[in-house]
């Protein structure tokens, strides 16, 4: 029964962002219309996207869609199984931490996109950095204390060849891999249909990892948001018609961080985040090296930058960055060995 709750929260999840992202795409054409001062003219009306994207404000769509999705496969998984409603493990506690630190990193999230909108839509900014990093870190915060009130916050990580290892240094470098994870996922909103094809990957590996670690019923929230995101890349795939914006990145990168952290074994998140951490890399690269030499080390960055400049199109680039991923969850699954 549980495996029916897993496909309930998966099946609602694709069918309420893709309601959503029907509704959405057009209300974001007459926004960007508003924006530039045009007013829309049905005689001329283009067939197929403007120019210029919408703005980004897409991972509305996953943020709305996956948090029914998990409400209604949870209830189902409740029903199936009622002593998950007990003390036992504190599955339900565990659930709702990982949700609410997703959706507070896509709130941050949408708060950038906003401030985009409002200084001057596509070339506007977002939040300062120190702003936007301060607010990072006490969403990241506010995640370890509610999992350390609950006592569920892991003390240690996983070596490979030691096994678990404790030590007290570990929610603080907990927390940084967080707000380090919400970073990479911002740079790395732009391409289409990157973010999401690498994320849904990450998803499916997720609900593997929960099998195989004994945490099954907690797979409701990625199999969701696996859900979600498999109906969002119908608008997002390249060419795309919709984006997810920094929204989107942060929810789901946020997402990517808490689930193994709320599971106990945040390092989980380290090799299944790895085209996340290639992009936002390869920025932090480009800046040292700039700063140090006077030099920049690549001819563009992040990495999609990177790949466009080599001649590679957008498709393409969609494919490498899964592919990419794939091979972050087979490290992860390698890692997970050792729990």
């Amino acid at each position: 029964m549980i495996r029916f709750a897993l496909i309930v929260a998966s099946v609602l999840g694709f069918a309420l962002t893709a309601a959503l992202g029907n509704l959405m795409v057009p209300l974001l054409r007459e926004l960007e219309r508003s924006l530039r001062g045009q007013a829309p003219d049905p005689k001329t009306e283009p067939q197929h996207e403007p120019p210029q994207p919408v703005p980004a404000l897409g991972g509305l769509c996953l943020m709305v869609g996956t948090l029914a999705a998990v409400g209604v496969g949870w209830v189902a998984a409740c029903a199936a199984q009622p002593s998950l409603l007990g003390s036992d493990g504190n599955l339900m506690t565990r659930l709702l931490i990982a949700l609410a630190g997703a959706l507070a990193f896509g709130g941050i999230g949408l708060a950038d996109d906003l401030a985009r909108v409002r200084s001057g839509y596509p070339n506007g900014l977002g939040l300062r950095r120190g702003v936007r990093l301060g607010l990072e870190a006490a969403a990241a915060a506010a995640v370890l204390g509610l999992l350390a009130l609950n006592g569920c916050l892991p003390g240690g990580l996983i070596l490979p060849g030691k096994g678990y290892v404790s030590f007290a240094a570990a929610p603080l470098l907990w927390g940084v891999l967080l707000v380090a994870l919400a970073e990479c996922g911002r740079v790395a909103d732009g391409a289409d249909g990157t973010v999401c094809g690498a994320a849904f990957a990450a998803m499916l590996g997720l609900m593997l990892l929960e099998t195989q670690l004994g945490w099954f019923p907690l797979a409701v929230l990625p199999a969701a948001l696996a859900g979600a995101l498999m109906a969002f890349l119908l608008w997002n795939f390249p060419p795309a018609k919709l984006r997810p914006g920094k929204c989107g990145c942060l929810f789901l990168t946020g997402a990517i961080g808490c689930i193994p952290l709320c599971m106990g074994y945040a390092e989980l998140a380290v090799p299944l985040a790895l085209p996340f951490w290639a992009e936002g890399g390869m920025v932090l690269l480009q800046i040292l090296s700039y700063r140090l030499t006077g030099r920049t080390l690549f001819r563009a960055a992040p990495l999609h930058r990177w790949l466009e400049k080599r001649g590679h199109g957008d498709v393409s680039i969609f494919c490498s960055l899964c592919a990419l991923s794939v091979c972050g969850l087979a490290l992860t699954m390698g890692l997970a060995r050792w729990a």
